[in-house]
């Protein structure tokens, strides 16, 4: 790099320059940097133009703060950006390691951000015009075997409150499928657990009904009845099925971190995130028989091709039985 911020400004247009980033106080003649009211407006625009689910308008923030920061030290304001700006940042986050799914999303940000700068006549061009979405290549989902299913719902201590939550939380995760996010957000009237299905409110506040298996079912009964009232006593207005010790909410980082010491305590040596869990649970429906269509209903993707990866899956773990076991493989 790095590009020269200075150019002049559109005839006819009245309107004053962007500085790098939002943290900047003020601009070069003084004045009140406007960026922190721009990144305002423009959450403001993913959640009423856009329909932004939450967690779509806070990974965007994150990817816009990230390239942001890395404009400052260009010391290229946003409305400056040119094109190899843009390709100078995605290199960067590739020199960075960057994961390849946190690249597309990061090209989907700006793609957004840029747009909305011009829509809103804050810059005079989209330097995301022509930019393409990175190859995304076939990434493999992290899947547990029946066994190690097994060992990890069954590694709880449920003698205890805290454990007789976890080991209902992980049955729940497995037998529904669902989201971290929708897991921790599940409120006490969105489970039948009489008819055994739950009420799921996923991405793009699109709402499913998935069954519910009957021993997820057992222990979530053992958990309402045993463990949440101790933890609702301070915060009897909570309605969220999962609670944490002091009656507030499950976050999605003490869930993984749950899930992360329960696979510790079952010697589970593979990397577990909540997500494995949904991964295993499509992996293990379709090795069972079921239809790649009830798979994808159940799982919530709006797209049938997102739930294919999962048969991809079942190819390899199909081609390991057969490098083993065929004399001649």
């Amino acid at each position: 790099m790095p590009e020269s911020s200075s150019r002049p400004s559109s005839p006819g247009r009245d309107r004053r320059r962007l500085t790098p980033t939002p943290g900047a106080a003020a601009s070069a003649d003084g004045a009140a940097s406007p960026v922190p009211d721009i990144l305002n407006r423009y959450t403001l625009f993913l959640a009423t133009e856009r329909g932004a689910a939450l967690n779509t308008r806070l990974a965007y923030m994150r990817d816009l703060k990230t390239y942001l920061a890395r404009l400052e030290e260009w010391k290229v304001a946003p409305d400056a950006a040119t094109p190899d700006t843009v390709q100078n940042y995605l290199a960067w986050m590739q020199t960075e390691r960057y994961r390849r799914s946190s690249i597309m999303r990061a090209v989907a940000s700006l793609r957004s951000f840029h747009r909305f700068l011009l829509s809103e006549k804050l810059a005079d061009k989209d330097p995301t015009a022509l930019l393409a979405f990175p190859k995304p290549g076939l990434q493999l989902p992290n899947v547990l075997t029946r066994a190690e299913v097994q060992r990890l719902i069954e590694a709880p201590k449920t003698d205890t409150l805290l454990g007789l939550r976890d080991r209902s939380m992980l049955e729940f995760l497995y037998a529904s499928g669902l989201r971290v996010s929708e897991l921790t957000g599940l409120r006490r009237t969105d489970v039948n657990r009489d008819e055994g299905w739950v009420r799921v409110l996923g991405k793009g506040s699109k709402e499913r009904v998935v069954p519910v298996g009957t021993q997820a079912l057992v222990w979530l009964g053992k958990y309402l009845e045993g463990a949440r009232p101790a933890f609702a006593a301070r915060r009897p207005d909570r309605e969220e099925v999962f609670l944490n010790r002091r009656g507030g909410r499950l976050t999605r980082v003490r869930v993984w971190m749950i899930i992360r010491d329960c696979a510790k305590a079952a010697g589970l040596a593979k990397r577990l995130y909540p997500h494995v869990l949904r991964h295993s649970f499509a992996t293990h429906l379709l090795e069972g028989g079921a239809s790649l269509r009830d798979v994808q209903e159940m799982l919530g993707h709006a797209s049938l091709a997102t739930t294919q990866v999962y048969t991809h899956v079942d190819r390899r773990r199909l081609a390991q039985v057969y490098r083993k076991f065929h004399p001649r493989a």
